[in-house]
């Protein structure tokens, strides 16, 4: 039995559930916004270029669409086709500038384009992104990790130079912790730089007794945060910056555990001619308007 479509020019009803059923399955139709994006989203780098190019040329040449060809390009493969569309992009104004420059950079690097890529990379300094770490983990740049001009941009985009960073490196150092009125040390504190210098790690040790906090400068709120945890379970989570004199002042007065325990703490850090470090932890159960010692001791560098 052949079927005969001569007969009528109306598609039978089960013809038609039959087109419902497929519909979903079918691409998006070539040449809309949204098949370029998801062609894209979906890795078919190949056809997801083609489909930018054709918006391209159908007239819709925003820099987004300049930016994302080149994108398309230089995942599938073709560095030199990229260079040209993301030089297009920013010629037409792309926005985030850096993101379009640090994958030129990119492009320009697997061309052997060594001087246009540090060119590259030295405006994002300017820009002030991305941080150094992107740069670091981008594969094309390894062979530029002898160059001076490469290691000053990755100094500069660093995240955290900044002097606010380092307003507590005094504490910095490996350190025996001597009681207030004691002459023997009955602790050693570990104070290092991690992450980067965004993070200063503490590492206490008191016999079985230790713990760890780390120490970090949000820039958002301008104040420095310790987060402390030891290994009898007790937690302390303190903010605050330098006060005038120069000493790290950290309390937890205005976070919610003090409402929780009734009990707000105050711990002062404060450097010492000698090179030592003094630290004062107080504790007030009247909302800070008498305060007494919960601890005092002096940090010595470890010998």
């Amino acid at each position: 039995m052949t079927l005969d479509y001569a007969k009528s020019s109306r598609p039978s009803i089960a013809a038609a559930v039959l087109l419902l059923i497929l519909l979903p399955s079918l691409p998006l139709s070539a040449g809309t916004q949204e098949n370029a994006d998801q062609l894209f989203a979906n890795s078919e780098f190949a056809a997801a270029a083609d489909a930018y190019h054709e918006l391209i040329d159908d007239g819709i040449d925003v820099p987004r669409n300049r930016y994302q060809l080149g994108r398309a390009l230089h995942e599938g493969g073709d560095p030199a086709a990229a260079r040209v569309a993301y030089l297009a992009a920013l010629q037409s104004g792309f926005q985030p500038e850096g993101q379009a420059r640090y994958h030129l950079a990119r492009a320009e690097i697997s061309l052997g384009h060594r001087g246009a890529a540090l060119q590259q990379l030295e405006a994002l300094v300017r820009l002030g992104s991305p941080p150094a770490p992107v740069l670091q983990s981008a594969a094309e740049f390894a062979v530029l990790q002898d160059e001076p001009r490469y290691r000053a941009v990755l100094e500069a985009l660093s995240p955290c130079r900044s002097p606010e960073y380092h307003q507590f490196d005094f504490w910095l150092g490996h350190w025996d912790v001597t009681p207030a009125g004691k002459t023997q040390s009955t602790a050693e504190n570990l104070i290092s730089s991690r992450q980067g210098g965004c993070v200063v790690m503490e590492q206490y040790t008191n016999g079985a007794y230790s713990g760890m906090s780390i120490n970090f400068y949000d820039r958002a709120t301008e104040l420095w945060h310790q987060s402390w945890m030891d290994n009898a379970g007790g937690a302390v989570h303190l903010q605050g910056g330098l006060n005038e004199a120069g000493e790290m002042v950290l309390t937890d007065r205005d976070l919610p555990v003090s409402s929780a325990t009734g009990t707000v703490n105050r711990i002062t850090w404060t450097p010492l001619p000698a090179g030592e470090v003094r630290q004062h932890w107080e504790s007030s159960s009247d909302g800070g308007q008498n305060w007494k010692t919960a601890f005092d001791g002096i940090y010595s560098p470890k010998e």
